[in-house]
């Protein structure tokens, strides 16, 4: 893998876990690493999966090798439920920001635009919200 991903986008997902449900949402976290474990390790650039400073928010970075990869994984029934039930278990809606690499075209911006995912299902009132 190389350290330095110039050609290829990126994005960045921002969970507000309830700290009353994190059991919940980390269950469904383990659901979700279990089924695409080997999608991950096969079609990443690179992944990081985390906690931010604020010990509710969970993060997710990753640069994928490409769309088609990304589009078929979220239609998946599997990455599905795992990502609703993890978004049931926040406290807010779960926010995205994509990165376009520095040798890579704008058209990721236009893919996914401002405002309510029109990609990500979402959990009871809570949205997916690009930015």
């Amino acid at each position: 893998m190389a350290k330095w991903v110039h050609d290829a986008n990126c994005f960045l997902s921002r969970y507000s876990v309830d700290p009353l449900r994190r059991n919940e949402f980390l269950a469904a976290l383990n659901d979700l690493l279990a089924f695409a474990e080997a999608i991950y390790e096969e079609h990443c650039n690179f992944a990081f999966q985390g906690w931010s400073r604020n010990p509710n928010e969970w993060v997710a970075i990753a640069s994928w090798k490409s769309e088609e990869i990304l589009h078929w994984l979220r239609l998946q029934p599997e990455f599905q439920k795992a990502t609703v039930a993890m978004l049931s278990c926040c406290s807010g809606p779960m926010v995205m920001e994509n990165f376009s690499g520095m040798k890579k075209d704008r058209g990721v911006f236009d893919v996914y635009p401002e405002g309510t995912s029109q990609v990500h299902l979402p959990a009871q009132s809570l949205d997916v919200i690009w930015r």
